[in-house]
C-alpha cells in the first residue's frame, strides 16, 4: 500500500491553560505590569513594546512568575514526550520578556537563533489583535511546482490562556493589529544543558 509519510515535521505545540492555574498565571502577570517601562527596541523601529528590547533579561524570574515557571516546565515536558524525547534532560529558561502590541504594531519576521525552544504565554488578547505566524523552514519547496502550495505560512489564532512551545530555529511574526485593543503577551528562551 503507497502512502506520503512527513518526514521532517516541524513540532509547534500549544495548550490551553485553565481553571485556577490560570487565574493564578493571569495574576501573576497582571501584577508584575505596573513595574515594567515599556520601550521600543531601536532595531525594529515602532513595531511593539518591550519589558525589555535587548533579550537579556528574565522577566519570569525577576518579577517571581512562580506559577508560570511551573505550567511552563509540565508544558515543556509535555511537548518533549510527544516528540518522542523521553530522556530527562536539564533546561533553564534564559531570558523572557513581555511585548506590547497597541493598535497597528506588528512583529516582523525573525528566529531565536540558536535557542532550543521558544515560546509565547497570551496574557491579554481579544483574538483578533494580531497572529502569530510561522514561516516554513523547507525553502526549497517554494521553488518546486508540486510542492509550492506546502511552503507556505501557517498562523495560530492568540487566546488568553495558550502557551505555544516551538522550536528556536523557526522563523516567525506577529500580523499587525488592526483592533482597537492592546495585546499582551510573554516570551520566553530555554537552552536544554549541553
Amino acid at each position: 500500500m503507497s502512502k506520503v509519510q512527513p518526514v521532517f515535521p516541524t513540532p509547534v505545540y500549544d495548550n490551553k491553560i485553565r481553571g485556577s492555574v490560570f487565574d493564578k498565571v493571569q495574576e501573576e502577570i497582571g501584577d508584575s505590569l505596573s513595574k515594567v517601562d515599556f520601550r521600543f527596541n531601536d532595531s525594529f523601529g515602532d513595531t511593539h513594546f518591550l519589558s525589555d528590547p535587548t533579550f537579556q533579561e528574565n522577566y519570569i524570574e525577576k518579577h517571581s512568575l512562580d506559577s508560570l515557571s511551573s505550567v511552563i516546565k509540565q508544558n515543556v515536558e509535555n511537548y518533549m514526550i510527544n516528540i518522542g524525547n523521553t530522556t530527562e534532560i536539564k533546561y533553564r529558561i534564559a531570558s523572557s520578556w513581555i511585548a506590547l502590541f497597541k493598535p497597528g504594531h506588528y512583529g516582523h519576521l525573525h528566529d531565536h537563533g540558536i535557542t532550543d525552544i521558544s515560546g509565547v504565554y497570551y496574557y491579554k488578547t481579544n483574538g483578533k489583535d494580531g497572529n502569530i505566524f510561522f514561516e516554513s523552514p523547507n525553502n526549497n519547496l517554494v521553488s518546486s511546482i508540486p510542492f509550492n502550495h506546502l511552503s507556505h505560512s501557517v498562523t495560530y489564532d492568540p487566546q488568553e490562556g495558550v502557551l505555544l512551545l516551538f522550536p528556536g530555529w523557526l522563523k516567525h511574526g506577529i500580523n499587525k493589529n488592526k483592533t482597537d485593543e492592546t495585546r499582551i503577551s510573554l516570551s520566553f528562551n530555554i537552552y536544554f544543558d549541553k
